[in-house]
This record gives C-alpha cells, sequence and structure tokens, in this order.
C-alpha cells in the first residue's frame, strides 16, 4: 500500500486525489452514442416496457459525452453518465495528463452490465508506447488466452481478474484495480520496479465484448439497441510524482485546479518532479535512498550556480571536499571560481573584461589584474603600442594611420607634407592614411602644387599662383620649386617682368642718388635718403614694351642691383623684403635669410623649428640641441626629451633599477614587470618557479628552482605532472598529476586509464591512456578496468564484451553511441520460449536491429502481433490460423484477439460454419431467419436445425403464433382450458396411439390392393365422386356440417362415402385452430369398420371418429376420412 501523505523517515509523500476532476478536456473516447443524429436505446432490464426506450442525440454536446464521468450528476443534482454507440463492442476511453504522476487505483461504476471482456493500458512516454496493466474478463481462459489468472506471484505480474465481469447486477456494477495489490506486502516503495509500476503520462480503458442474454446475432451486436457500454463514474486516484521529496504539490502553469503536477521539493532537490539536486549540492557523495543531495554546498563564491561531484578530488582531499563549480560566472575560473579568467582583472563587485584592442595594446590585449600604486598598476589599465593611444588601446595617435597587430608600433606615421595638408584637420586619415590637402595641393602625401601653382608652403592655400606676365612669359606655368615662369628673350624673374643683366628697373630716388654718388648703394645703404631705406621711394617708369611680349631694355647706366638669397626651408617666399633684403621667415626662425633657430627650438625645416620640449622632471635645461633636438637629461632618464626611463630602470620619472631578483635585466618601463626570466622562474620579479619545477628564487633565500621529480622531470620524456610542491609538514615533494596520472609522483595510472608510466627502464613501460570501452564505464571507479591491461571490467549502460563494445544479451542497438543499447520490448506471447529464460531480464532479440525471434505465424520487431489470417497471440502453438468459413465470411481475416471472422447476413460463430443467432437451417446450404413472432415467443432465437421457436406459456406453433393445446382465446390473449380438458385429453391419448397403428395398418393393405375401396356403389365409375356430391349424404353427415360450421367457420368438412368422414381447418401457418365437434352418441358417424388412413404431407391432425363420441377439441387440422382413402380439399361451408 501506499504509504500516507506526509513525511516520515525522511520520506515524503503527497496526498492522493482524483486525477480525473478538472481534466474533462483530457479525456477522449473512441465511441459516443447519438454523435451523428439520434440513436435508439433501451433500458435492458425493463424489456416489456414498451415506453423504457429512448433517444440519445449527442450533437450538442450535452447528452451522454465522455465529460460525464467525472461526476455522477450535473449541477442540478440529475444523474449523467458517458454512453458508447449502441452494439459497438471495441471501445476506449484514453485520459492524457499533462505530465508524469503517480496511479494508484481505477474504480469504474457501470449504468449498465459491466463489460463481458476489458483490459487497462499505461503509458509513460505520453502515448507513443503502451503496456497493460491488467485483463478483466468472465472467461479469461477463452477471452485472453495464454494470460494467467489472478492473483500473480508478484505484485508486478500481468493477470487476468474475473472478479469484475459478471452480468450481475445489470446497472451500479463496479469494476476496480489496485495497482499495488493489498495481497502482496510492499515494504518498499521507492523499489525501482514499483516507482516505474505506478508511473504514468496516459492510462486507456479498452472495452472489447458486451454481455448479452443469449441472443447475440451471428452477424454482430452494431446497431443492437439492447446492448451498449454506459458508465457512470470513472475515477482514476493518484498524487503527483515527487520521488520521496515532496509531501505536497503546487498547480503548473496551465494545469487544472485538482491534482496539482509541480512538486514543492524538499532534501535540496529541484524540477517538476524533484528528479535532480539543487545546483551547488554537490560537495559529498551522495547520501541514502531518500536524500539523495548531501550538504554543505559547493563553495563556489557566489559565482556558480551548479558543481558537480568528482570522486578523486574528493579523496585526494581526505573526504573533506569533492564539489567542482560549473560554467563559473562573472569572468572567474578554478575549481571554487576563485581566480579571474585571461584578460580580466579583479573588481571589488565583478570582474570585468580587460576590454583592450589586442592590435593596440601589448602582449595582446592583456591589462593590470589589479591596482598597486607601488608598483604604477591600476587595474584594467592597458599597456598601449608606441603609436597608440586611447583607453582601449583602439586609436592611432595624432600623425599616425593603419592600426594593426602585425605593426609592432601599432600603427605607422603618417607622410603628408605639413606644407600641403590643412593644418586644422588630422595629420592624414586615420584608416587610409591619405592626407588631407589645401586648397591648390594635390598628391596624396599633399607634396605638390597644382598646375599654374607654385611655392609649396603653409600658406591657407598652400601653393601661390604663377601670375606669370602675360606679356613677359610664354604661358601661366611655372617651375613647382621656385615659381619661375618661362619668360620670352632678354627677360628673366620670377613672373618674367625683370630684365637680363645689364638691364634695370630702379626707383627713382635710389636711381638719382647713385646717380649723385657715382657707385652702386645697397637699398639700407645711410647716403640713400630715408624715402628709399623705408622703400618709399619714386618707381621710376621706364617703358620695357612687355605688352607687346617684347622687352626693349634701355641700357642701364653702369648701376647694379643686389640679390639676396632666402633660404628655402626658412623662409616663407623665396623674395625678400625690396628695401633692407629681410626674408619672410617660418614659426622660430630668425637671420637675415632665415637660417637659424630660435633658442629653445630646433630641426630647422619646411615647418619651421620645433620647440625642444625637454621634460620638466628628466631634462637638466629647457635649451636642446639646435640640429638633434636632444635635451640634457638627469642620471636615469633618457631619451631625446629625457621623458624615459634608461635600460633597467622602471618608472619615470624616479626611474629605480628592475627587482628581479638576479634572474632577469630588463622589465617593463612602465610596470616594473621583469622580462626573459632566467633559471626556471616566471612571475612579475621572477620570484616563483615555473610549472614542473619546485623551490624558493628569491635572492637572499639560498634556494633554485629544481625539476619536479613527477616521476621524472619535465623534458625527460617521463614527466606527467604539471607541478609540484613541497609538502610543510612532510618536507616530501607532492607532485599534482597531468590528466590520466594519479599518486604523490605522477607514477601510476588514475581511474580510467591505463598503462606502465614507471619505472623509466621497464621495458614495459607505456604512457597512461584512456581505458577503451566506449564511455561506458564509470572514469572515477578504479576497478573500471584493468590499469595495465586497459581490459574493461565493470561495462555500464547494458553493454559488455570486449571495450564494452556491445549489448548485453536482452538488450539491441549500438553500444558506441551514448544511451544506444536498449531493451529489447519482446512481447513474451509471442516471442519464442527458449528466447525467453526465466532467469533473464529480458528477452533475447537480436542485437543490432532488436527483431525478436518470433513463435510461427506471428509478425512484428517485438511478435505483438499475429500474421494475417492467423489470431490467438500466446497459444500453444504461435498464432492459430482463422480457419474462415469460405463462402460464410466477407473477408478472410480474423479479429486478432478473439479469431471472429467477419460472417455474412445469417451466419456465425467464431469461424462463421454455422448459423447466426436468429437463423436456422444447415449452414451448408442455407440458414434461414427465425421470424418468430415476438408477442409469443421468448426469444428472437429458435432452434438452429428445426427452425422451432421458443414458445410463452400458452403459446404453441412452429412460430409461436397460435394458442398451445389446451389453451383457449384468440392469439396472443391466450388463457388455460377449464379442468376438464386433462381428463378427455387423456382418454384421447390411447385413441391415438390405436390411430397410429390402424395408419400402418392401411399403408400396408394399400400397398397390397391397389384397387381396395372402389366400386362400393354402383352408379359411381370413379372413386370419391361422393365427395363431391353432397346431396347422398345422409342426415347425421348435414348435421355434423352444420354443428361444424356454427363453431369453427374456418374450417371445412368433407365425405369420402356414406361412413366416413374428415373435416379440415383451414388456418394460417403458425396458429392453432381448436376443434371440438359435441357429436352425441345418437349421432351414426361411423361404422365400426377400421377406416383407411393416410397421413398428409402436410402437418394435420388425423382422427376416425366412432359412434359414440363427446365433444373433442383438436390442434391442427382435423380429418375424416374413410375407407377407400380417397382424400378431398376442404369444403369451405
Amino acid at each position: 500500500m501506499m504509504p500516507p501523505p506526509g513525511c516520515s523517515g525522511g520520506n515524503c509523500h503527497p496526498p492522493t486525489g482524483n486525477l480525473v476532476i478538472g481534466r474533462g478536456q483530457s479525456l477522449r473516447t473512441s465511441s459516443t452514442c447519438g454523435l451523428h443524429g439520434p440513436e435508439l436505446y433501451c433500458v435492458v432490464s425493463k424489456l416489456q416496457d414498451s415506453q423504457n426506450c429512448c433517444f440519445c442525440d449527442s450533437r450538442d454536446g450535452k447528452s451522454h459525452g465522455i465529460e460525464n464521468v467525472v461526476s455522477r450528476s450535473d449541477p442540478d443534482g440529475r444523474k449523467t453518465w458517458w454512453q458508447a454507440e449502441s452494439g459497438v463492442e471495441n471501445v476506449t476511453i484514453q485520459l492524457d495528463l499533462e505530465g508524469a504522476f503517480y496511479f494508484t487505483h481505477l474504480i469504474m461504476t457501470f449504468k449498465t452490465f459491466r463489460p463481458a471482456a476489458l483490459l487497462l493500458e499505461r503509458s509513460v512516454d505520453h502515448g507513443h508506447s503502451w503496456h497493460v496493466f491488467r485483463y478483466f474478463a468472465h472467461n479469461c481462459s477463452g477471452l485472453f488466452p495464454g494470460i494467467p489468472p489472478a492473483p500473480g506471484r508478484r505484485v508486478s505480474d500481468l493477470v487476468c481478474d474475473q472478479r469484475y465481469s459478471d452480468i450481475e447486477p445489470a446497472t451500479e456494477g463496479e469494476v476496480i484495480f489496485q495497482v499495488l495489490d493489498p495481497s502482496f506486502l510492499a515494504e518498499n516503495t521507492n523499489n525501482a520496479e514499483i516507482q516505474e509500476l505506478l508511473r504514468v503520462t496516459n492510462l486507456r480503458v479498452n472495452f472489447s465484448k458486451l454481455h448479452t442474454l443469449g441472443d447475440r446475432p451471428l452477424g454482430g451486436l452494431r446497431g443492437h439497441p439492447f446492448y451498449y457500454y454506459a458508465l457512470y463514474e470513472l475515477v482514476i486516484a493518484g498524487s503527483c510524482l515527487c520521488h520521496g521529496h515532496a509531501s505536497e504539490c503546487r498547480p503548473a502553469p496551465g494545469s487544472p485546479p485538482s491534482v496539482h503536477g509541480h512538486c514543492v521539493c524538499r532534501h535540496h532537490t529541484t524540477g517538476t518532479h524533484c528528479e535532480r539536486c539543487q545546483g551547488l549540492y554537490q560537495d559529498h557523495p551522495p547520501l541514502h535512498a531518500h536524500l539523495l543531495c548531501p550538504a554543505p554546498e559547493c563553495k563556489c563564491h557566489g559565482h556558480a550556480r551548479s558543481c558537480h561531484f568528482d570522486m578523486a578530488l574528493y579523496l585526494a582531499s581526505g573526504n573533506v571536499s569533492g564539489g567542482v563549480c560549473d560554467a563559473c560566472q562573472h569572468n572567474t575560473a578554478g575549481r571554487h571560481c576563485e581566480l579571474c579568467q585571461p584578460f580580466f582583472h579583479r573588481d571589488p563587485l565583478e570582474d570585468p573584461p580587460c576590454d583592450c584592442n589586442p592590435m593596440g595594446a601589448l602582449e595582446g590585449g592583456l591589462c593590470d589584474a589589479y591596482t598597486d600604486t607601488t608598483r604604477g598598476l591600476l587595474s584594467g589599465q592597458c599597456r598601449c603600442k608606441v603609436h597608440v593611444w586611447g583607453q582601449r588601446c583602439d586609436s592611432c595617435r595624432p600623425g599616425h594611420y593603419g592600426l594593426s597587430l602585425t605593426q609592432s608600433e601599432g600603427c605607422q606615421p603618417c607622410r603628408c607634407n605639413v606644407r600641403g595638408r590643412v593644418p586644422s584637420t588630422q595629420a592624414c586619415d586615420p584608416s587610409s592614411g591619405a592626407c588631407h590637402c589645401k586648397r591648390f595641393v594635390s598628391g596624396r602625401d599633399c607634396s605638390r602644387c597644382l598646375p599654374e601653382f607654385w611655392g609649396l608652403s603653409s600658406d591657407s592655400l598652400g601653393c601661390r599662383p604663377c601670375d606669370c606676365d602675360f606679356g613677359g612669359a610664354y604661358s601661366n606655368r611655372c617651375s613647382a620649386g621656385q615659381g619661375l615662369c618661362l619668360c620670352r628673350p632678354h627677360l628673366h624673374g620670377r613672373h618674367c617682368q625683370e630684365l637680363q643683366s645689364g638691364y634695370f628697373c630702379a626707383t627713382l630716388d635710389q636711381a638719382t642718388a647713385e646717380a649723385e654718388h657715382g657707385r652702386s648703394l645697397q637699398p639700407a645703404d645711410p647716403q640713400l635718403p630715408v624715402s628709399v631705406q623705408q622703400g618709399q621711394g619714386e618707381i621710376k617708369a621706364h617703358t620695357l614694351g612687355l605688352r607687346a611680349g617684347r622687352a626693349r631694355p634701355e641700357r642701364a647706366s653702369g648701376l647694379g642691383e643686389r640679390v639676396a638669397m632666402c633660404h628655402l626651408q626658412g623662409s616663407l617666399s623665396t623674395e625678400c623684403a625690396p628695401l633692407g633684403g629681410q626674408c619672410p621667415c617660418r614659426p622660430n626662425i630668425t637671420g637675415r635669410t632665415c637660417d637659424r633657430c630660435l633658442p629653445g627650438t630646433f630641426g630647422l625645416g619646411p615647418t619651421g623649428c620645433h620647440e625642444c620640449r625637454c621634460h620638466p622632471e628628466g631634462a637638466a635645461s629647457a635649451v636642446c640641441n639646435s640640429t638633434s633636438g636632444q635635451c640634457t637629461c638627469w642620471a636615469g632618464c633618457a631619451g631625446r626629451r629625457c621623458d624615459r626611463c634608461l635600460s633597467g630602470r622602471w618608472g619615470f620619472p624616479r626611474c629605480q633599477p628592475c627587482a628581479c631578483n638576479g634572474h632577469a635585466e630588463l622589465c617593463h618601463p612602465l610596470t616594473g614587470v621583469c622580462q626573459d626570466c632566467r633559471g626556471a622562474t616566471t612571475g612579475r620579479h621572477c620570484e616563483r618557479c615555473l610549472d614542473g619545477y619546485y623551490g624558493d628564487p628569491t635572492l637572499g633565500s639560498g634556494q633554485r628552482c629544481q625539476p619536479c621529480p613527477c616521476p621524472g622531470h619535465p623534458g625527460s620524456g617521463l614527466y606527467h605532472g604539471t607541478s609540484c610542491h613541497v609538502d610543510s609538514t612532510s618536507g616530501r615533494v607532492l607532485c599534482l598529476c597531468a590528466p590520466g596520472y594519479a599518486g604523490p609522483r605522477c607514477d601510476r595510472c588514475s581511474p580510467g586509464y591505463f598503462g606502465r608510466p614507471w619505472p623509466g627502464d621497464d621495458p614495459r613501460r607505456s604512457p597512461c591512456r584512456p581505458c577503451q570501452c566506449n564511455n561506458n564505464i564509470d572514469p572515477r571507479d578504479p576497478a573500471a578496468c584493468d590499469p595495465h591491461s586497459g581490459h574493461c571490467q565493470r561495462c555500464l549502460h547494458h553493454s559488455h564484451g570486449a571495450g564494452c563494445a556491445h549489448c548485453r544479451p536482452g538488450f539491441h542497438g549500438s553500444a558506441l553511441r551514448p544511451g544506444g543499447c536498449r531493451r529489447c520490448s519482446c512481447d513474451p506471447r509471442g516471442t519464442s520460449p527458449v528466447r525467453c529464460p526465466p532467469e533473464a531480464e529480458a528477452c533475447f532479440c537480436d542485437p543490432v536491429s532488436g527483431q525478436c525471434p518470433c513463435r510461427p505465424h506471428t509478425l512484428g520487431r517485438d511478435c505483438s502481433r499475429c500474421a494475417p489470417l492467423f489470431w490467438n497471440l500466446g497459444g500453444p502453438r504461435g498464432c492459430e490460423p482463422c480457419s474462415c468459413h469460405a463462402r460464410h465470411t466477407l473477408q478472410p481475416g480474423c479479429h486478432p484477439v478473439t479469431g471472429q471472422c467477419p460472417c455474412r447476413a445469417g451466419f456465425g460463430g467464431r469461424t462463421c460454419s454455422r448459423c447466426q443467432d436468429g437463423y436456422w437451417g444447415d449452414p451448408e446450404q442455407e440458414c434461414r431467419a427465425c421470424a418468430c413472432d415476438p408477442q409469443g415467443s421468448i426469444s428472437p432465437s429458435c432452434d438452429p436445425h428445426t427452425g422451432t421457436c421458443r414458445c410463452r406459456e400458452g403459446i404453441s406453433g412452429p412460430r409461436c403464433q397460435a394458442c398451445a393445446r389446451g389453451s383457449t382465446g384468440g392469439f396472443p390473449h391466450c388463457t388455460s382450458c377449464p379442468p376438464c380438458f386433462a381428463s378427455w385429453d387423456q382418454r384421447l391419448a390411447p385413441l391415438q396411439l390405436h390411430l397410429d397403428t390402424m395408419v400402418h395398418e392401411v399403408a400396408a393393405l394399400r400397398q397390397g390392393m391397389p384397387g381396395w375401396g372402389a366400386g362400393l356403389r354402383g352408379d359411381q365409375s370413379e372413386p370419391g365422386s361422393d365427395d363431391l356430391n353432397p346431396q347422398g349424404w345422409n342426415a347425421a353427415w348435414l348435421r355434423m356440417r352444420r354443428h361444424w360450421a356454427r363453431k369453427w367457420p374456418r374450417c371445412g368438412l368433407s365425405s369420402s362415402g356414406q361412413q366416413s368422414y374428415w373435416a379440415t381447418c383451414g388456418c394460417g401457418p403458425g396458429h392453432t385452430a381448436p376443434a371440438d365437434f359435441g357429436l352425441t352418441p345418437s349421432d351414426p358417424t361411423v361404422t365400426q369398420e377400421s377406416p383407411d388412413l393416410e397421413s398428409p404431407e402436410t402437418p394435420e391432425c388425423l382422427l376416425t371418429l366412432s359412434d359414440p363420441c363427446d365433444s373433442l377439441s383438436f390442434s391442427g387440422a382435423l380429418i375424416l376420412t374413410n375407407r377407400r382413402g380417397h382424400g378431398q380439399l376442404p369444403e369451405a361451408i
């Protein structure tokens, strides 16, 4: 029995309820009366009451649908029920649950007779496959052959129950089924077999045979109004499936409001059915069956939602902890999520990713993992390449372009001509490197002027127009560097407006002064007038004739001019001031010809001189070398601007020596992290040993890093560890082994691996390799496979054999796939008995295809059905042939369970070899309908050989259509005769016997004398002529005719002579007409001579009347005959 609700002994059980309540929409049936129109049905227990037949009409959905089985009455208190179509025998009712539930018992209350046979089925996979719970039948051996009767030997045995299939009672009969039969004591309801027996997702009741009152027609019951299934109430008791971990359940989304299906789990379990442990309760091995999930939780520091148990870690920890956190969140890693993942740094609240661009950041995008002001570390700070900047190191510095992973410095310098690019924009496009040129500048690097322009400079327009004199130059094009136009003969100058040597155009004042002094003077000479010194002298107007394109210079008077040579890079223009010769200088450039830098600047060039920008903390002065720009640095500092530390130092501007414990000379200039550590060391200061080495390499320890003996050294080919350490208690070196190895020195294989890793000189030595057991062993089990040979010893998942590569007997599929071995689903009724040994857990099937070895004439992969034209699955010789009668069946096949052949009308029996109920005759020739009168017969059936109907009391006749002997009145209202009939009947019985004897004697005489009786009267030439002429009859005969006519108007009386008579009652078939002559002794009718009687071909009552006689009653036809034996047709009286 199921335990009571609640929790006891660590095991919980939710309360049980009716699973049908609230799930009416999940009920369905294969048959409901009146779905296609009104359907007549009658109450079987009251067949004689014509008013007790009704019509079922379920087209409105409110008559007798399957939802009525939820309750026996409607809200108004009226009884309701479900009713199937009349005469339909194979009907199913199915309940589809929304999930898995426990099913405990079932109760069905019927309105009509309980079914003669039914079976209860269950499904645990939502209807994909079905299994029989129990068979019910009034005759189990006949209806379900091969199924043993109840009770079985175990609670899970498949048996047939005969207790709930009797025809009585006619109504309110019940069918009851309990999954855990009380006759079996179930000590442990958590047994896997019982748990599987209780678990269901669907239930199906299959009605297969109707009870009748013995009048089953041979053609079937379909449409018969007296026989049908009708059910008042269906109770399916059960509870939610919680595996012993919940005492109550709550509604699942969209679930009905009755027995809920979502468990309120305890014992650290979770899931709809408490089928798994909560995510973090995996730190210890599983406890006993009721509390599968142990405490305490795995230590995941709030960074994981689940963990798993590792037996090896549990044993290695001294049985303290074996939990390993799953899917560490917040960018953490490690067994307990205690470490940051690579490229992530620690934050008080979370571990955000570095988010450094790997193309622009050093070391592939690593950032500072934490903040340490003494070491210059800032958590999350990216370290950019030389020509890259930005918080993520994702942008080129100004004047650079093309961020690329292959560039050691990150970006390339822009190659734009500073004079030709637009100064207010970026030096170049940061992606393509294309320069943004000024208006009159062109080229990818803005290094040349447009045609008719020259003098690439820092002007806002970049280049100046050639402005060649229209008359003095051939065209408006000029040289790009100097702007010299292509002059005509005898002209020169940039614009071709100047005369060749010997030709001049001077100011009037200067020319006057030179003439007065008789020598050439410089424009700034003090001897010249102030106006000339200030460039305000009057221009001497010599006519050059340039408009015509030809110069006609006047010869100079010997006075020359001085040309000032402006520096091509330091000057903004090649022309100097007309007075004094001062060239226009670029920024930070000085000198008359603009040929030197101002103090504090350096690098005379096309852009002028640059500021020294010596670092105020790293340089001793703000003045640098005017050519190289090198500043004078303090000790420990380096660089042109003295803005970095010397090699071997870090932390500008203090520039302290690198602290690498003597194992490296260089460190990172910003962070101080040592680079290229030697002596098998690593770490920020080369302060720890590499993996595979142990020791203390810090200065002053006197130790060095030594190789781990696990068991060999790194690089020896015998090293099987990942790292090691010295135990502080024992002083022994303990190794952390690589996967597949175990032991303090990693000198043996771990569970799930095999080989001989040590000693090194063993010729049988081999590395540890995974056991080749096709994932069908427990890798944590030390005995799962042989540690030396790798032979699989404890195969799981129903596998066996070398490498666990084959399915065990009783299973089929491929052991090479996860869950590939599936149990053989052979039906024992149709499977060969030799392949289903009693000690085996399942029948043996084909190990690859799963095909079961079937008995003769049995088909299906599971041998669960008979071949066509066969039936009786599970018979002693396999399925038996249908043997349907060739001419009396509609088709040769029969029902696979009952063997019933589909008979033609009028034929019945399992093989259709006899007449159907309601028919009679020789089935090999013809079966005729009984045609029994329903008012006079007990049932519509008749004797199958003679066709005689079974009449009610007081009724007789072949079809029960007349009152019986000893009854009077008109059919069907027949009443019993008075008591005197019995005495007369006793007197007539000897007379009948005497008449029968005389019939045989007369027959014998007629065979010997063919002309016997002829010529009694001389005037009668043919026998029987008197019969046609009643005028020769005597007075007695006439009195008899009148008396006959008064009492029996439907009967006729004829005569064959003067001494013998016969009377024939012309009664219809199936009726009885009484004949009562009522003759007195004085009425001579027949002489004492024995008359001649012969038996008629039709059923008639033969009698010879003798004088004296009293009133007689006869059934059938009364015949009076003479000795001549000539019969006549009765004459209508």
